[in-house]
């Protein structure tokens, strides 16, 4: 929370050669202009909100990083306008539920209204965001989306269980039918989009039922990857106390199940661009094959394809000649 602070602190141990110690357990301000050392020259993360409000009951965020403050969208702005005169063509909104975003502000404001407003800076050419928690994904945000020019098709929205019982008791704040009711919208609206998630396997007292529950929204999501955890026991939350945990052999062979249908249907949707030419933002050297750089598309999915370093930072139209599960091995059009 103070980490602002750091600079002083430093100066004050230095000067008085003494420990010090500045522990603050909460605040309810945003500080400003802290400096920042980038990895990429051409693309950013940005935050736009602090902290969380939903006390998920496998989460210690709210414990630690207190509760949900949101920038004011000026500040948001002027950071992006900043980081696009620097050479930045792709920003990354961040925060624990960016759907909940403006709601703390003393003149309250919607994500949408967020994402319109940093759409308008002109050079910008691609916005990604994340986390979007179930509960808070409006209609609003999914119409900007779809009309957008620069939001990329993409939207990372975490499940963690396809078990309307669990889902309760993970204190989710959505059911498995209002999960898939928003993938349906989400496929409507925008039918090109790329949808990921998060799945949590071998939460306190899940059951085979809630594992298959959790298999078939998988199935019927179609989603284009999963990053799947196994459960573990974070000291402070009340999952952590709770009784019925399930035994290590059973999460391992549930997990590996899982993995293997999120695999495959990531396979199959990688195959239905194969040998179309997409738009790629060309991110990195290819470490592994020489004379080759890799990027991404839209969607995020990765692309591996013969070029140089001078293509880094650049958006160029390739070929995706072979999908290979998780990613293309394409070829630049000129």
């Amino acid at each position: 929370h103070n980490v602002f602070l750091l600079a002083e602190l430093l100066y004050e141990r230095l000067i008085s050669g003494h420990k010090v110690e500045d522990i603050w357990e909460g605040t309810t301000e945003v500080v400003e202009d802290l400096p920042a050392v980038r990895k990429y020259s051409f693309k950013s993360g940005v935050n736009i909100m602090y902290g969380c409000n939903n006390f998920c009951s496998y989460c210690i965020v709210p414990y630690v990083r207190g509760r949900e403050r949101s920038r004011n969208p000026e500040d948001i702005v002027e950071e992006v306008k900043e980081l696009v005169a620097n050479g930045v063509v792709e920003v990354m909104l961040l925060g624990q539920n960016v759907n909940s975003y403006g709601k703390t502000l003393e003149n309250p404001i919607s994500f949408a209204k967020l994402l319109e407003k940093v759409e308008e800076v002109e050079g910008l050419k691609r916005i990604r965001f994340m986390t979007s928690h179930p509960k808070d994904l409006s209609d609003e945000l999914i119409k900007v989306m779809a009309k957008s020019k620069k939001i990329c098709k993409q939207m990372h929205l975490p499940l963690q269980s396809g078990s309307s019982r669990l889902l309760k008791i993970m204190n989710r704040h959505y059911d498995k039918e209002q999960y898939l009711l928003l993938i349906e919208k989400l496929r409507k609206a925008i039918p090109d989009i790329g949808i990921t998630t998060d799945i949590i396997v071998g939460f306190p007292g899940e059951t085979e039922d809630d594992f298959l529950e959790t298999i078939d929204v998988v199935k019927k999501a179609r989603y284009d990857s999963a990053f799947t955890f196994i459960y573990s026991k974070r000291s402070g939350t009340p999952a952590a106390k709770m009784p019925d945990q399930v035994p290590e052999d059973v999460v391992k062979d549930r997990f590996n199940r899982l993995l293997n249908v999120v695999n495959e249907i990531s396979k199959e949707k990688t195959l239905k661009l194969q040998g179309t030419v997409q738009e790629v933002l060309v991110e990195e050297e290819n470490k592994k094959i020489e004379g080759f750089v890799s990027g991404r598309l839209s969607n995020n999915s990765v692309v591996h394809f013969k070029g140089d370093v001078s293509l880094i930072g650049k958006l160029v139209n390739v070929n995706l000649k072979e999908a290979k599960g998780f990613y293309y091995m394409g070829e630049m059009v000129e």
